[in-house]
C-alpha cells in the first residue's frame, strides 16, 4: 500500500524544530555528537573537549546495548551514521531504541521496516537541488499482543 505522509521545509535550527515537535519526556538522544538536545545525550565515539564536564547528563555508550532500564525514556532521539554499512546496526538500534522508550525519532535516509513498530508521521528536509531525502520518522513500539512472530 503507498501512504503519503506530511513534509516540511527544514528550519534553520535543527534543534529548535525538534524541541518544538518531540513533546515527549524525557528524550534520550543517541549518536548526540556535539548536540546537547535531550535531557540525556549517549555517544560512543565523538567527544569535544569539554563534553562531559558541559552536561551531566552525557553518557559514553553504544547504541546496540543501551546502558538504560526499560520503559526509562519518554521518546528517543537519534541520528545515527548514514553509511550503508550501517543498516543492520541501525535496525539492531532501532529495536533497541523501543525498548527503552514507547516512542523513536530517526533522523536518516532510511525508513526501519519492522512489525514491531508503527509510525505516526515524517518530515523530510528540503534542500535546493536533487538531493537524497534525508527525513525524521516518529515511530511507537507495538504492544507485545500485536506483534505475533514476525519481525
Amino acid at each position: 500500500m503507498t501512504r503519503y505522509i506530511e513534509a516540511f521545509i527544514w528550519t534553520d535550527s535543527i534543534e529548535a524544530f525538534l524541541k518544538e515537535n518531540i513533546k515527549e519526556s524525557p528524550i534520550l538522544n543517541v549518536c548526540s555528537g556535539a548536540s546537547y538536545f535531550g535531557d540525556v545525550q549517549l555517544e560512543k565515539y565523538y567527544f569535544p573537549k569539554d563534553w562531559f564536564k558541559a552536561n551531566g547528563s552525557k553518557v559514553r555508550g553504544d547504541m546496540i546495548s543501551l546502558p538504560f532500564k526499560d520503559d526509562a525514556f519518554g521518546a528517543v532521539f537519534s541520528d545515527p551514521p548514514w553509511d550503508a554499512s550501517m543498516k543492520e546496526v541501525i535496525s539492531t538500534f532501532c529495536e533497541e531504541a523501543l525498548r527503552v522508550a514507547p516512542i523513536l525519532y530517526l533522523m536518516s535516509p532510511w525508513h526501519w521496516g519492522s512489525s514491531r513498530r508503527t509510525f505516526e508521521k515524517a518530515w523530510i528536509r528540503e534542500f535546493p537541488g536533487i538531493t537524497n531525502t534525508i527525513a525524521i520518522i516518529k515511530y511507537h513500539r507495538k504492544a507485545e499482543s500485536d506483534i505475533g512472530g514476525r519481525r
